[in-house]
C-alpha cells in the first residue's frame, strides 16, 4: 500500500496548530467510537508519520490495541481550516521516542505512532471532506 504523504504546508499546520490540541478517533474491535483530545508531545516524524504521547488514555489504548485503525484530526478553529489523517497506530512503550515526550510531561506512559494512509480536507466550505492523499 502507498503511504499518504503530508506536504510542508500540512505539517506545518500540524506542528503550528492553533488551539494545540488534536482529536483523536479510535473504535474497540466491536465498532464502540471513542474520541480523545490530545495535547502533549504532538509532532510529525517523518512525511508519513505523526504521533502524540498518551498521558491519561484508557480508553483510547484499550481501542488502538483492539484495532489499530485512527483518524486525527487538527483544525485550527479561528480560521476553520484544518485536516484529517487516517492511518494504522503503533503504541511505543520505550525507546528515544518515549523519553524525548518524557521531557515534555514527566507523566507520558506511551506514545502512539500513526503510519498516515489517507488525508482529508476538514476546512468549512464546499471542499469539507475532499481526499487529498
Amino acid at each position: 500500500m502507498t503511504r499518504a504523504k503530508l506536504t510542508q504546508e500540512m505539517k506545518d499546520f500540524f506542528e503550528k496548530r492553533d488551539p494545540g490540541m488534536v482529536f483523536i478517533g479510535t473504535a474497540s474491535k466491536k465498532g464502540i467510537p471513542n474520541v480523545a483530545a490530545k495535547g502533549t508531545f504532538i509532532k510529525v516524524l517523518d512525511d508519513e508519520t505523526i504521533c502524540y504521547a498518551d498521558v491519561f488514555s484508557r480508553k483510547t489504548l484499550d481501542n488502538v490495541k483492539e484495532n489499530p485503525v485512527v483518524a486525527v484530526v487538527v483544525v485550527n478553529v479561528k480560521t476553520f481550516k484544518g485536516y484529517q489523517f487516517k492511518g494504522k497506530a503503533e503504541i511505543i512503550t520505550e525507546g528515544k521516542l518515549l523519553e524525548e515526550a518524557k521531557k515534555q510531561n514527566p507523566l507520558v506512559q506511551s506514545v502512539t505512532k500513526i503510519k498516515v494512509d489517507e488525508i482529508y480536507l476538514m476546512d468549512y466550505g464546499p471542499e469539507a471532506g475532499k481526499r487529498l492523499a
